[in-house]
């Protein structure tokens, strides 16, 4: 369909950058549709009212991805199941938002994730996540520097690590790996649970204890806020 011409005026008028992909703001009936929104380098312009945001102004960011099982053939043994990625943004001037980007179908069993379509979607969300992380992150760092904590939703970072909830030990900067989404996806036969609800992928934290001893938590995505900021900062403090 193409982008609307008030959107594209919009979006150059506000310097967002090249545009990236459409997505929506909620899921609709296919009949139905769903408000479109249109994502940019450095922003997103909704089709309504033509209204543009920065990423560099969020100040709350969630984000996860939904495993959704879309269709079965039991008499084929044949199952399909998308991959969407789902995000809630609150900007300083307290407004929220919300967009949705679903991948194209996959077949359970298969590894055609890695088709073109698939890929771009997920180099968009990794584009969006990584420019709203790094507007985000000097802050972050001024707080920590300043002997002070930073929190994600359930997580907590200071100048030496992150804690976990429930009062379990600390994961040290130097001892952390990378922290990863563990998204799981169905295999055939697909479990009864598996048509209840999404299933949400896991913010998973590894690494060695004092005693070089692996140990591992994992969150739900969606209730750490700003994990990309987080994911950021180990990055830039792990060889302090």
């Amino acid at each position: 369909m193409g982008i609307p011409p008030g959107v594209s005026a919009a979006a150059a008028a506000e310097g967002l950058g090249e545009p990236l992909i459409e997505a929506v703001v909620r899921r609709a009936p296919r009949l139905l549709g769903g408000r479109p929104v249109h994502l940019y380098e450095e922003g997103f312009v909704l089709v309504r009212g033509a209204r543009v945001r920065r990423w560099a102004d969020v100040t709350h960011w969630r984000s996860t991805v939904d495993v959704h099982i879309k269709v079965a053939d039991e008499r084929h043994d044949i199952a399909w199941y998308t991959l969407g990625h789902r995000h809630r943004l609150r900007f300083g001037d307290g407004t929220e938002q919300g967009f949705l980007l679903d991948e194209w179908q996959i077949e359970v069993g298969t590894a055609d994730q890695e088709r073109p379509e698939n890929r771009r979607i997920r180099s968009v969300v990794d584009h969006v996540r990584q420019r709203v992380a790094d507007a985000q992150v000097p802050a972050l760092l001024d707080r920590i520097e300043a002997g002070r904590q930073v929190t994600f939703g359930p997580l907590t970072a200071d100048a030496h690590g992150v804690f976990v909830p429930g009062g379990r030990p600390v994961h040290r900067w130097a001892d952390l790996r990378e922290p990863c989404l563990d998204i799981d996806v169905p295999d055939w036969p697909v479990p009864s649970s598996w048509w209840l609800r999404p299933r949400d992928a896991r913010l998973s934290l590894r690494g060695q204890d004092g005693h070089g001893d692996p140990h591992r938590t994992e969150v739900p995505a969606w209730e750490v806020v700003n994990w990309c900021a987080l994911v950021t900062l180990w990055k830039r403090l792990r060889d302090r």
